[in-house]
């Protein structure tokens, strides 16, 4: 499902798009401070064979009217639903009602905007959470190279540097490591400086933006200097293999990680833990 939000004011459009984002983890949602970029948005989208399914317009915006916006939207996509957000209760709300799903009411809040979809036929609150719960599961496999899926497509890291990470910390099965620790498995022969640590925070934005656009960041717990993955959020290999899953143990053939050197130690335990099972 595709969500857009278009407000002139970037702190507001920022802050309901976090919201949005919240809500609807498994979705797409854009936001636009400018009208045009919106509108070209929801035409490549419709060109691609998707479609706009919900508009947060705000009603106050420089250039055209919200009036003329919506009806823009709705000549693109007919079936868009156009929600407008307003930090006054008192303006023109019943004439804007006549073009829109519903109106809410600034300062923005989850509460509001589930008020809102409440009303909207085909849409509960009921039958969001469903969609919730139907969440796309990352496929982590550890034995052999190390790959990541999202259902059964492969999940694409925009550096290789972003994937190691994610494999450094599925490695750590949960425990948390600092910016020094990340850079010192990611350049091994590298010291430790304010470049290379400006580097490391790249390569950490880069790995949650990917999680992210897939509505899977929640396995990433990330506070102030300070990153781990949740290892109940992924079906791992590993992990199975540690659970003592019997089909796990017999798929492991002496390789784990093998794109990555640091994972030698892991391998070592492997190894000797299925020696033990002998």
């Amino acid at each position: 499902m595709n969500l857009i939000v278009v407000d002139d004011e970037k702190l507001a459009m920022q802050h309901l798009m976090r919201i949005l984002e919240k809500m609807f983890p498994q979705d797409c949602v854009k936001g636009f401070t400018d009208q045009e970029e919106a509108l070209s948005y929801a035409n490549e989208l419709k060109e691609n064979g998707g479609s706009l399914e919900f508009a947060f317009l705000d009603i106050e915006m420089y250039g055209m009217s919200v009036i003329e916006l919506a009806r823009q939207f709705k000549e693109i996509t007919p079936a868009v639903k156009i929600l407008f957000v307003t930090g006054h209760d008192n303006y023109a709300l019943e004439a804007f009602r006549l073009h829109a799903r519903g109106y809410i009411l600034k300062p923005v809040t989850k509460e509001l905007i589930e008020e809102e979809l409440q009303n909207i036929e085909g849409f509960s609150k009921e039958e969001r959470e469903l969609r919730m719960q139907e969440k796309k599961q990352i496929v982590v496999k550890t034995f052999g190279n190390f790959d990541v899926y999202v259902g059964d497509e492969p999940l694409q890291f925009p550096r290789s540097k972003a994937k190691e990470l994610f494999a450094f910390l599925v490695d750590k099965k949960g425990t948390g490591v600092n910016t020094a620790e990340i850079s010192s498995v990611l350049w091994e022969d590298k010291a430790y400086d304010r470049n290379l640590r400006s580097q490391t925070q790249t390569v950490i934005s880069q790995m949650i933006r990917t999680l992210k656009a897939e509505g899977l960041e929640d396995c990433i717990v990330k506070k102030w200097n300070y990153l781990a993955l949740e290892p109940a959020k992924i079906d791992c290999d590993y992990y199975k293999f540690l659970a003592g899953d019997v089909s796990a143990i017999n798929s492991y053939t002496g390789e784990y990680m093998s794109n990555y050197s640091w994972a030698e130690f892991t391998t070592a335990f492997l190894d000797e833990s299925l020696y033990n099972r002998k």
